[in-house]
């Protein structure tokens, strides 16, 4: 980094200045990496929720995919039940994958010192 001197002669630049830049920038690189790492895995991570008393069952990964949905054999004849209860289990799940994926990036930014990044 190039020093750049005042009218006074006194440099304005470099030392200090210049490590905390660099480091820094590491520290920032390394976050990165991490956060990327962490993007990459959410979709190994899984999450379950069931409603109405386990008729519906909703497996989801956190990067927002829906893997599973099984559904009781009884209401295949109640259709508005049915429907209801999709809609409060994507509801729940999606509850769920954020909450997850809240949780997992916050162990990262605190490891940084970034408390309340996310």
């Amino acid at each position: 980094m190039k020093r750049i001197k005042s009218f006074g002669g006194k440099s304005l630049g470099g030392g200090k200045q210049e490590k905390i830049l660099k480091d820094f920038m590491k520290m920032q690189e390394e976050l990165q990496k991490k956060m990327q790492e962490l993007e990459e895995s959410f979709s190994e991570m899984e999450v379950e929720t069931s409603v109405g008393g386990g008729a519906v069952r909703i497996v989801a990964t956190c990067d927002r995919r829906v893997k599973e949905v099984e559904i009781d054999e009884d209401l295949k004849e109640d259709f508005e039940t049915l429907k209801d209860l999709l809609v409060a289990g994507m509801n729940e799940i999606i509850e769920k994958i954020e909450k997850r994926r809240e949780e997992e990036m916050s162990k990262i930014t605190q490891q940084f010192g970034i408390p309340g990044l996310m």
